[in-house]
């Protein structure tokens, strides 16, 4: 059942130049100028992960709204303690140069303050046009594993090719393991993720990928529910050429197998873009599965393609509690009903 209900000066003047006060039909926030200060509102010795859901209308429409989110988590990098930024795919709306370079613009923002971070790539950053026919993407003209440096250690799928990695860092609660895997994984690359998995039992495990739960609190599973649930990615070009892994069957695979794996992140879903699932894995641990996007679907829909809002989720010091809340640095709001802000038990 659903449960609805300081950048240099500098950086805030050109993002005051980049777009004027009423680009696109919409006004710029009043604030638009300077990056919201959010003081930190948690228990001493919590940790912050931060997830970008769906940037693929910002990078085409509103850059300056993605840029303005790299700022806040560069700015509150040491005063919410945030120790990995999780990009959720569909960075780009089309796999085009222009588009990439905004996302380039926004991701080094992050890599410059010293923040690691996370990217993968969604069905609109695969093939011509972003159609996802095939798996050609743009993604590594602009991005290098040199952008990885922050990571405490970085794994590839393929070497130095950017669709798949696995990230390590450490946190007051142990050492993480971040996997971030392309929309609708291929089975080389599931394996390879569990091998990655496998080899670190130590380690507390968040997968990302790009489609995973839907917005109805299930999985995505195209062999029980077909083209009920939108957007499978069974249903795109890739999956012609060959299988692809929705989220059942990544369940099956990689997240309900470990006993570490605890954490799932996507987005890729639209109507009201929220959703969250915890089940029980074969070694009886909790995984808590979340979908986040903020582009579409409710009404009325919020301004600048989604708001600017992403998700903070801050690691309690008890090592077992985790908040999860909404924000957007750009209109400085949060979202706060019970699909947008609330607590997991790990």
């Amino acid at each position: 059942m659903k449960r609805r209900d300081f950048l240099k000066p500098a950086a805030g003047a050109g993002l005051a130049a980049l777009l004027p006060s009423a680009a696109f039909g919409q006004e710029t926030p009043p604030h638009a100028e300077k990056v919201p200060q959010t003081p930190f509102d948690a228990p001493s010795g919590t940790w912050t992960l931060a997830a970008f859901p769906d940037s693929q209308t910002l990078t085409r429409l509103h850059p300056e709204a993605f840029i303005r989110q790299a700022e806040w988590v560069a700015a509150h990098k040491a005063s919410h303690d945030i120790r990995f930024v999780a990009h959720l795919g569909d960075i780009t709306d089309n796999n085009l140069p222009e588009q990439w370079t905004n996302a380039k613009k926004a991701m080094d923002v992050l890599k410059n303050a010293g923040v690691a971070y996370s990217l993968l790539p969604g069905n609109h950053d695969l093939g011509p046009g972003g159609k996802c026919h095939d798996r050609t993407t743009l993604m590594n003209d602009f991005f290098k594993p040199d952008d990885y440096a922050n990571s405490g250690s970085v794994a590839y799928f393929e070497a130095r090719k950017m669709e798949n990695s696995a990230h390590t860092f450490s946190t007051p609660q142990g050492d993480f393991l971040v996997l971030a895997l392309e929309f609708g994984p291929r089975d080389a690359v599931v394996a390879w993720a569990d091998q990655m998995v496998a080899a670190r039992p130590e380690h507390t495990v968040i997968l990302t990928t790009h489609a995973y739960l839907y917005d109805d609190d299930t999985r995505y599973d195209f062999p029980k529910l077909g083209k009920n649930q939108t957007w499978n990615p069974n249903t795109y070009g890739v999956a012609k050429l060959e299988p692809v892994n929705d989220g059942e069957a990544l369940w099956t695979k990689l997240a309900g197998k470990h006993a570490n794996v605890r954490f799932t992140l996507n987005g890729h879903v639209l109507h009201d873009g929220a959703g969250r699932l915890a089940s029980k894995g074969s070694t009886g641990q909790t995984v808590h599965q979340l979908l986040s996007n903020y582009q579409s679907g409710v009404k009325p829909d919020r301004p600048f393609r989604g708001g600017g809002f992403f998700r903070l989720m801050q690691f309690l010091p008890d090592k077992k509690t985790v908040r999860v809340k909404t924000y957007s640095p750009w209109l400085d709001q949060w979202l706060t009903d019970d699909q947008q802000q609330f607590e997991l038990v790990m």
